[in-house]
């Protein structure tokens, strides 16, 4: 028999054994092989158990090696505590794959995650595939292969259609194609990945992108494993014309939390991880119905960002929340010009004009609503179009819907938000490839990701700065907090400016060497311990003179000595005062889930509380660090608000681009560096870092 592809084992296997098999009513371990038959698997299916002959009246295996033909898939419902020992079989009989449907393995404590890496070890050592464990199985519905025990394979029939699911949650599985197919939607193939012990969501989704039965990708996601596998899939989905949406816990510390007890996974922040999908093209929701609403919106379409949608409705209140929840998406509706408009109604249209385009009752026919929408979609003050429809889409689907039917290939997203229960008008919708929706919330959020969709963000081409030099300067920092002196160092070979200072060992050494600094200066400790020197009274600033400076050295000394008397002191910086239109915060950090990021914010906590960050994967190129100027708002004046005097942003987007790579450090040890503040001077004149703190590992 020809070897088995992965892709083929895992969707299309020639045959099935079912490890652990019962014809117990009501158990999760009888219902596979009910389903298998149920749903048209032709496959051949093998139960395994050790003390049964025969399992609803097909023979039965003690192990999977006394099968007598080749297992391409193994689906194992046994207690965990024997898994590893099955899966050993399973190498002894050269099953390719194995779907382990057993929890209490990594997501339940120290032990699981014993029993789960001893897992993995027989299944490489057998040169076994794992899905899971901890997962609800897969389903295959062209042809069917429905491997799993999910009460909702109770439907009498499944969809087959063209969207492709990898969820981290089992039972959601269920979920998809219950809420879908209610929808009219059907699915292609569905992965439950659960702890994504071995196979990830990388290489199914990398199967997904290669099956010409799957169009777009759906996920719901705990965590990111694989980070670079995982970007490099996006890439290629993207190439191909399949969007990838998302719908990832971890918004709420609570929901990060949930994740690591769940799958036993590692949450990363947040922010970063956004980062990290519009890096690389993926689209993330806020609800998880927008899942389903949002990829007929995209679906045979290219990214095109825009903040203006048209809102046309036959019901005020049902449209007036369509614009309301646009609004808080920061989504502008907008009208048609006031003379277009005249140009309209003069040639018969009926409408009342305004951010919500109002049929109002005599207008509310198919000839009307038709020449409205056209309009609509031609005209440039709009980036897409979305029709409210009241009653008459329950009672009167085909007027209702009936000009819509042909204006799915617009160049223009189109949707259509049914205000009442309207299950005829959402399938004839769903089948003509118009987004339906059933929430203006959810509406407004597909409308959000949709035209905030971005292609995957090029690669910057090479920096030019000595990178082995800078290797060296990092690998003879210490382990733990640099001073600030050292960290200097760092930010001035990645070529960011920095303010005229000096290092002394004591007050003595900072006496001597004052006038090369300048007056007025600023004092501060040098102290791997302490890195807010602020809030220990190690900082000091407008020193007029010297005898101002002795003052301050013996203050900042005793008064840091009482804050932390065991820190580490290494002396004294001085720093000549420097003044500029604004103070930013520029950070770099690498993320435990996608690896190194760069921030960007107002100077100060501030930004930190508020969450006026931009956020990028780094590397970064000029471009990308404009677009993170124009994103924080706490910026704003220094961008010319209302005429303020512009700082140097080109100067400020260089020091980014200088930061973010930091990135191409192969091996580096910095974890974090952060710049704050890093002054912003008149147009012109440059940027000045004044403060600065970098964290190394071992």
């Amino acid at each position: 028999m020809s070897e088995t592809s992965l892709a083929d084992a895992l969707f299309t296997p020639r045959s099935i054994a079912l490890i652990g098999a019962s014809d117990k009513p009501g158990v999760n371990n009888s219902r596979t092989q009910v389903y298998l038959e149920k749903h048209g698997y032709q496959g051949k299916v093998y139960p395994v158990h050790p003390t049964r002959d025969t399992v609803y009246g097909v023979k039965c295996y003690p192990s999977v090696k006394d099968i007598p033909d080749q297992v391409d898939h193994a689906f194992i419902t046994t207690p965990a505590a024997v898994v590893p020992q099955v899966i050993r079989e399973c190498g002894e009989a050269n099953v390719p794959v194995a779907t382990v449907f057993t929890s209490d393995f990594a997501e339940s404590g120290d032990e699981g995650a014993r029993l789960q890496e001893e897992l993995i070890d027989a299944a490489k050592k057998g040169g076994v595939r794992l899905i899971g464990p901890n997962c609800m199985g897969v389903y295959n519905t062209d042809p069917p292969a429905t491997i799993a025990p999910n009460s909702v394979l109770q439907l009498p029939t499944l969809n087959k259609g063209n969207l492709g699911v990898i969820s981290h949650s089992g039972s959601l599985t269920g979920t998809f194609i219950s809420r879908g197919q209610a929808r009219g939607l059907g699915f292609s193939k569905i992965v439950s990945i659960g702890n994504e012990s071995d196979i990830s969501v990388a290489e199914v989704g990398e199967i997904l992108v290669d099956d010409p039965k799957t169009e777009a990708i759906l996920l719901f996601l705990e965590t990111i494993r694989s980070g670079d596998a995982f970007a490099a899939m996006a890439r290629r989905a993207y190439a191909a014309g399949k969007p990838i949406i998302v719908y990832k816990l971890g918004r709420s510390e609570a929901a990060q939390q949930f994740t690591a007890s769940h799958t036993g996974a590692i949450a990363g922040t947040d922010a970063a991880i956004d980062a990290f999908f519009r890096h690389n093209g993926i689209i993330r929701v806020d609800l998880f119905e927008t899942l389903f609403e949002l990829p007929l919106l995209l679906l045979g379409r290219k990214p095109k960002p825009g903040k203006t949608v048209s809102v046309l409705s036959t019901t005020g209140g049902g449209g007036g929340m369509v614009v309301d929840s646009l609004g808080r998406q920061g989504i502008d509706a907008v009208g048609i010009p006031d003379a277009k408009a005249r140009a309209l109604q003069e040639q018969g249209a009926v409408f009342s004009n305004g951010p919500l385009i109002d049929l109002t009752f005599n207008g509310t026919n198919p000839k009307n609503t038709a020449m409205l929408l056209n309009e609509l979609l031609a005209m440039p003050e709009n980036d897409g179009v979305i029709m409210v429809v009241g009653s008459s889409a329950q009672f009167n689907p085909e007027n209702a819907v009936k000009p819509f039917l042909d204006l799915a290939k617009s160049e223009k997203p189109i949707g259509a938000f049914l205000v009442p229960t309207a299950e005829e008008s959402n399938q004839l919708l769903t089948d003509a490839g118009i987004a339906a929706f059933r929430t203006p919330e959810g509406c407004a959020d597909a409308f959000r990701c949709c035209l905030s969709w971005q292609p995957p963000v090029p690669v910057p081409h090479a920096a030019a700065f000595d990178a082995d030099g800078l290797t060296a300067l990092v690998n003879a920092l210490p382990t733990g907090t640099a001073d600030e002196e050292s960290a200097r160092t760092i930010f001035d070979a990645l070529g960011v400016p920095q303010v005229a200072a000096a290092a002394a060992a004591d007050a003595s050494a900072g006496l001597a060497m004052a006038e090369s600094v300048g007056f007025p200066m600023v004092a501060k400790i040098l102290s791997p311990d302490i890195a807010h020197k602020t809030e220990a009274g190690g900082v000091e600033l407008n020193i007029a003179d010297p005898d101002a400076l002795a003052t301050a050295l013996s203050a900042i000394q005793e008064r840091v000595t009482g804050y932390d008397p065991s820190a580490t002191l290494n002396g004294f910086l001085l720093q000549r005062m420097e003044r500029g239109l604004a103070e930013v915060l520029l950070g770099y950090r690498v993320d435990s889930l996608v690896g190194p990021t760069v921030v960007l914010g107002a100077g100060g906590v501030l930004s930190e509380i508020y969450g006026d960050v931009a956020i990028r994967i780094a590397p970064v190129s000029v471009e990308t660090a404009r677009e993170m100027i124009d994103e924080v708002d706490g910026l704003a004046p220094i961008r010319g608000y209302r005429s303020m005097p512009k700082g140097d942003l080109d100067a400020l987007a260089e020091a980014i681009v200088a930061v973010s790579n930091l990135a191409r450090l192969g091996g580096s040890r910095i974890s974090e560096a952060e710049i704050n503040p890093l002054l912003v001077k008149p147009e012109g004149e440059g940027v000045v870092a004044v403060d600065g703190l970098i964290v190394t590992d071992a």
